[in-house]
């Protein structure tokens, strides 16, 4: 927070309300100065969302080009290291059943998507199902110590969804074409989105938010590299020829790079921040970027997959 050079230790003491409203509307803890240069903490936050989001993607494509087993294995780590950063990284009340509750969902989602492949999302609609009771019974077991209920229930709700979402890529991969598809879909989500936080490390402005920095050039600049991720990975694939391939990739890369300004927007205005920003910071804050990468990635998912099938089908 910055403070007036003409203020005096008289002053200071008075201007606490006015230093309350800084915080409040997000100018007090901007880390962007004069000229739309980020601050160095910003910077810094950002290649390292830029990092963790490279790795998560080369683990998943890895797994998706070797196979099915090695990428259902790697889904798998994606999908454990989610709900521990998730629940723990935000200090979701009742995490402990909500880490039950995850494992639960997760194994039953790549489950039933391995026992009917063909199937699409569809058969995780059950999982989906079978979880909405239990999310109320995990509330109602927590006893009278009950706090934040509302708080605890949409966090682990959509930690589910994410987790569940993830099992899209073992249907794309069960496709025809998805050992070209799923790296193809993977690596224009991970590079439009590592092209993002880059460009952000750099200029975040004209930015979306005065608290976030993340700007428009930085949504501009993933979608063009989602593009050429595209149009060079599926050149060769008949249903995505004449431009198809890149219109898929720069899609995917929107997706993915809303997402991360809208994780990014949340983790602001709420428990989810990140080092450097706005927000209170706790013990855990180091595993609060890790969660925000892997729940973009994870929910970029079921737009991929939507993506793919109406494209290839519309020729």
């Amino acid at each position: 927070m910055t403070v007036d050079s003409a203020a005096t230790p008289d002053q200071q003491p008075s201007n606490g309300q006015a230093s309350d409203g800084q915080a409040s509307d997000g100018q007090g803890s901007d880390p962007q100065p004069s000229g739309g240069r980020p601050s160095t903490a910003a910077g810094v936050a950002q290649i390292q969302l830029a990092v963790l989001t490279a790795l998560t993607g080369g683990v998943l494509a890895a797994g998706s080009y070797l196979g099915r087993v090695p990428l259902l294995v790697a889904i798998g780590l994606v999908q454990l290291l989610l709900a521990l950063s998730w629940l723990f990284g935000t200090s979701v009340p009742g995490r402990r059943g909500g880490l039950v509750l995850a494992v639960l969902a997760a194994a039953g989602a790549d489950a039933t998507v391995l026992h009917w492949p063909d199937s699409g999302y569809s058969p995780v609609l059950g999982v989906l199902g079978m979880a909405v009771p239990l999310l109320f019974a995990h509330q109602l077991s927590r006893g009278v110590v009950r706090t934040r209920v509302l708080e605890s229930l949409a966090d682990i709700t959509v930690l589910l969804v994410a987790l569940v979402a993830l099992t899209g890529l073992l249907v794309l991969r069960a496709q025809g074409n998805g050992d070209i598809l799923t790296p193809a879909v993977l690596g224009a989500i991970t590079a439009g989105l590592v092209a993002a936080h880059f460009t952000d490390a750099v200029y975040p402005a004209p930015r979306f938010d005065p608290a976030v920095d993340r700007g428009l050039p930085a949504v501009v600049v993933g979608v063009l590299v989602g593009a050429m991720v595209g149009l060079l990975s599926l050149r060769r694939v008949i249903d995505f020829m004449g431009g198809r391939g890149a219109f898929l990739g720069a899609a995917i890369a929107a997706v993915a790079c809303l997402l991360s300004i809208g994780a990014a927007f949340s983790g602001v205005h709420s428990g989810l921040a990140a080092p450097g920003t706005a927000g209170p910071v706790s013990r855990t804050v180091r595993l609060r970027p890790l969660a925000a990468v892997l729940m973009t990635v994870a929910l970029s998912t079921p737009a991929a997959y939507v993506l793919v099938n109406a494209l290839s089908s519309t020729r």
